[in-house]
Parts: structure tokens; sequence; C-alpha cells
């Protein structure tokens, strides 16, 4: 059997003047230049512009002590720390384990600083060096000579990952699951039901793989391990029905919409990197509204700080897949009405 190919399908022989040549090609080129230096801002600018802003930290000690620290946060960085006091140590140390301050500087009897370096390295490591120097200048002026202050550290980080970057590493498969779900659904499956199965299979496949390297191989998370599968299967539910359903009512331009809108913007802003009181311009807040956000905070919470409050990420999570879900359906209806067959499941042509 003979393979006939036309070649003019793969290659046009009508001449063509300089601006016909021309016009498709720089058109292209330039889309591809927006779009990467699109992509290169949304990574590099919030990092190339990242500086502590209001981040809380606990105080504890007299009136003395804590406006001579107060003074001290303010003139060696100013905006940087919003100080908090708080009555005692207990009370300060219970405020950590919430994430309701980063940690805690005591100047009592028993000066003492508290941190939590899973809440954040990089804040846990300004912390012991202006603290420390801080605790020794008001304890010095309250007459005290203390020749070392105790540094506790109240949510250390795994000794498997003691720098934490496994899960801020994982922060991108973490969301590409949900995106690689939704474009092999939109290319291969048809029927309304195949797509919300695959969702639904991936979703417990996947956080099982995923969690079982991050968690019983790296060691990056040692919380409940089947409630960190529960959080990484909702977040790839939320991440592909919102996909899937963008795709249904508005197309590819959608699909592409919605992947710019979670991975492009949700990666950069989720805090994987950065405390939220890092990002310029209140971005870090808005990236915890995202699903990838929303999805790292709440398995630090789950792996660390277990009597922290997780009602705002739950939230947050489940309120995108019933968007997603309700976007998936309402779309499939809209559409494929005119499609149903008897017997036969919703399809899309």
């Amino acid at each position: 059997m003979s393979v006939e190919t036309n070649v003019a399908d793969t290659f046009e022989t009508k001449p063509l003047s300089v601006a016909q040549f021309m016009k498709p090609v720089v058109q292209i080129a330039l889309m591809m230049t927006v779009i990467v230096s699109v992509i290169l801002t949304l990574f590099a600018w919030p990092l190339a512009n990242a500086k502590p802003s209001h981040v809380p930290i606990g105080l504890v000690g007299s009136t003395a002590a804590v406006t001579g620290v107060k003074a001290g946060f303010e003139q060696q960085s100013p905006g940087a720390f919003e100080i908090i006091t708080f009555a005692n140590r207990d009370a300060a140390a219970k405020a950590i384990a919430k994430r309701e301050v980063y940690g805690a500087i005591v100047l009592t009897d028993q000066p003492e600083v508290l941190t939590a370096s899973a809440a954040s390295a990089s804040i846990t490591q300004i912390l012991n060096q202006l603290a420390i120097s801080f605790a020794h200048q008001a304890m010095t002026n309250q007459g005290t000579q203390v020749l070392e202050i105790p540094v506790m550290d109240l949510a250390a980080l795994p000794g498997g990952d003691p720098r934490g970057l496994g899960l801020n590493a994982g922060s991108l498969p973490l969301v590409i699951a949900g995106i690689v779900a939704a474009l092999l659904a939109t290319m291969r499956l048809r029927r309304i039901s195949q797509r919300f199965a695959l969702i639904g299979l991936v979703s417990i496949t996947a956080s099982l793989a995923m969690n079982s390297i991050l968690h019983l191989w790296l060691g990056s998370l040692v919380g409940n391990f089947w409630l960190e599968t529960l959080v990484i299967a909702v977040s790839i539910v939320a991440v592909a029905s919102t996909l899937l359903g963008l795709a249904t009512w508005l197309g590819r331009i959608g699909l592409v919409a919605g992947i710019v809108f979670v991975f492009l913007i949700g990666n950069p802003l989720s805090g994987g990197g950065l405390p939220v009181e890092y990002y310029p311009a209140g971005l870090g807040s808005f990236g915890q509204l995202l699903p990838l956000g929303a999805e790292l905070n709440l398995l630090k919470r789950i792996s660390f700080f277990p009597d922290a409050d997780t009602f705002q990420q739950w939230f947050t999570l489940l309120s995108w897949v019933g968007f997603g879900l309700l976007a998936m359906g309402s779309g499939y209806f809209k559409r494929g009405i005119s499609n149903l067959k008897p017997n036969d499941n919703l399809v899309i042509e």
C-alpha cells in the first residue's frame, strides 16, 4: 500500500511578498517575547522585591524592656516587624503553635528566644540575629548580666529535610498534577462521566504517590499521613475541575487562562519559598486564596502546627472544588444537551 504525500500541505510554494512572509513570523516572535517576559516578571519580581513587612513577632517582658526592644527593631528594620506583647512565655508559645506569630522574645528572669523554623527559615534566621542582640541589650539595661540567651525552636523542621526544601520544591508537581489531569481529560475523554472519574482516580493515586515521597521517603512532612494525603487530593480536584470547567465554558481560551491563573500566577505567590509578609502590596495574601497557596499553608499547619486553625485553608480549597465542579456540570449541560443519546452520557463534540 502506498502513501501519497501532498507537498503543498507541508511547504507553501506560492511566492510571497516580503510583508506576507514576515507578518506571521513577527507576530509569533512578538507573542513569544511577551509571554516569556510576563512569565519572568511573575516569577522574578516578587523574589527581587521581597522584604519583610509587618512580620508578627511576640514579646514578653516589662514595659521598659518591651519599649526598648520595639525601638531597636524599628530602628534596625523600619516597618519590617509587628511586635505583639504577651503576658507570659506560655501565651507566646501558644501563639507560635497557632501560627499567630513567627517567634517571640522572652525578657523575664529566664530570658529566651522562641522560634519556629518550620514557619519560615528566613524569618527564624533574622530573628535569631536581631532578637538575641536586642535581648542582651534589654537585660543589660535592667541591670541583669546574661552570658547566653537560649534559643528554642518550638516547630523545628524535620531531620530528614532540615532546610525545608522538599516541600518548597514539591510545590511545582503539586499544582502540575491537576493541570495534567485537566489537559489529558480534554484531549482524550469526551464523556462527562469519564472526566469526573479521571479527576477522582487521579486525585487518589497521585496524592498517595506524592505524599509517600514527601512524607515517607524525604521526610519533608511529619504530620498525619492520611490527612496530608487528603489535602493533596482535594487540591488536585480543585485545580483539575476548575480548568475543565473553564474549558467547558470558554474552550481552549478558558483552559489556557486557567493554567496561567493557577500556575503562572498561583505558583510564584503561593508562599512556598517566602512568607506571605515578604510579598509586595498584599500579593502574598492574594496567593493564599489560590489553590496552591492554600494547599501549602494547610500542609504546613497539619504537619508542623497541629494547634493552628485550618478553616480558611479548607474553605479556600473546597470553594475552588465547588466552583470547578459547578462549572463543569453546568457547562456540559449547556453545551452538550443537544448531543444526548439514549442510555448514554453527556458528550461534547
